[in-house]
Order: C-alpha cells, then structure tokens, then sequence
C-alpha cells in the first residue's frame, strides 16, 4: 500500500506544478486534474492524482505529525 502525503500547490506553469511537502521540500510535478495555487493535493510517482479539501488536508498533515512525535518518544 502507498501512502501519499498532502502537498500545496505553489504555483503552475503550463503542464508543470510546484509542489511543497509540509517539510517545505518543492517538486515539480504533472498533473491530471485541474488546479490553482494555494490548493492541496494528492501525488504519486511525479503525478498530481487528486486535489484536497484545504481543511481535510491540513487535518491530515496535523495527525501525521502528532504520530512522528508520539514515535520519536518510545
């Protein structure tokens, strides 16, 4: 199983999107499905597959952190 963490949108020029991890790490990415700067979506293999809810995505992003923390301590 794959697991894909959100990323924003920074911005799109022609078939290229900039992409930013919560890590703040960039990537250019493809893309399938229609975006604009600022929204949140979901990639695989150098692929945008699917946009995010803005609110669903940084809920995401807040309880993988909380796991990475509750890890580091055990």
């Amino acid at each position: 199983m794959c697991l894909t963490i959100p990323k924003k949108v920074i911005s799109i020029n022609g078939g290229v999107v900039i992409v930013e991890n919560p890590n703040g790490d960039r990537q250019e990415m493809k893309t399938i499905v229609e975006l604009k700067p600022g929204d949140f979506c979901l990639t695989q293999q150098n692929v945008v597959i699917d946009k995010m809810d803005k609110s669903d995505a940084q809920d995401l992003i807040k309880e993988i952190r909380r796991i990475k923390e509750k890890e580091e301590i055990l």
